[in-house]
């Protein structure tokens, strides 16, 4: 057996599958650690040869970006299958829906998608005044790894503002010109309330509508494990409890 260490993250995968498919080494005997950071193919340095001259469907590269996100280790395993399935048994896999492998890699993808919807929508900025400039900061709790890919529309739409989203996950920092990523977080190292919070209360207020109220639906599109990262959650029980009376 090979054991590819790897650093947990789709550019370090995806260079040592390149050498170990260009090798023609079959996914079963290979086994994927991402928990070591370092060297990317641990005892398999020399599997590199031929590496440039592979070629694969964009979908695929695609599906597998959001894939590497997903957290579970496992992960890196079903993409090397899938990797080396393509180039040695059929071009055309990825059309193939009902294969266990493509299937299970979209059901990934879509739950990474899922993530970071949720995390577009639950951020909530704090603002920290420091000696020389004036920083927002958020706390969230994504379920996969999703820092990186959902952190860009941030910068996109807050693009004049100081900010940083720190998560267990990850963090990432922008300061108007350039976005940067450092390692995980813990929820102390998050600010807590600021003038904000008093106008997501009364704007929530303001939008419920207790005629509409569908308790299963909403903790569906606001799942419970949000609710203590955003100020207008504290107001949650208390609605749902006025509505029903």
């Amino acid at each position: 057996m090979i054991h590819a260490d790897i650093d947990n993250t789709f550019g370090s995968w995806r260079a040592a599958a390149r050498n170990f498919a260009a090798a023609g080494v079959p996914p079963e005997q290979i086994i994927w650690d991402a928990q070591v950071q370092g060297g990317l193919f641990g005892s398999a340095k020399g599997a590199q040869k031929g590496a440039g001259g592979l070629s694969v469907p964009p979908e695929f590269v695609k599906l597998a970006e959001a894939v590497a996100c997903f957290d579970d280790p496992g992960r890196w395993s079903l993409l090397y299958r899938i990797l080396f399935r393509l180039l040695n048994e059929n071009r055309n896999l990825m059309h193939i829906e009902p294969d266990a492998d493509v299937r299970a890699a979209r059901v990934m993808a879509n739950a990474v998608g899922r993530d970071v919807h949720k995390f577009h929508a639950f951020v909530r900025f704090r603002r920290v005044e420091t000696d020389d400039k004036e920083i927002f900061v958020a706390w969230h709790e994504p379920r996969h790894f999703t820092v990186e890919r959902a952190v860009p529309f941030f910068a996109r739409r807050f693009g004049t503002m100081n900010f940083s989203i720190l998560t267990p996950k990850g963090c990432a920092h922008w300061d108007t010109k350039e976005l940067s990523f450092s390692g995980p977080a813990n929820r102390s190292m998050a600010p807590g309330e600021d003038e904000t919070e008093e106008f997501w209360l009364l704007y929530y207020r303001s939008i419920f509508n207790p005629f509409r109220l569908k308790v299963k639906a909403m903790k569906k599109e606001l799942p419970v494990r949000h609710w203590t990262t955003l100020p207008e959650a504290v107001l949650i029980p208390e609605l749902i409890r006025n509505a029903k009376g």
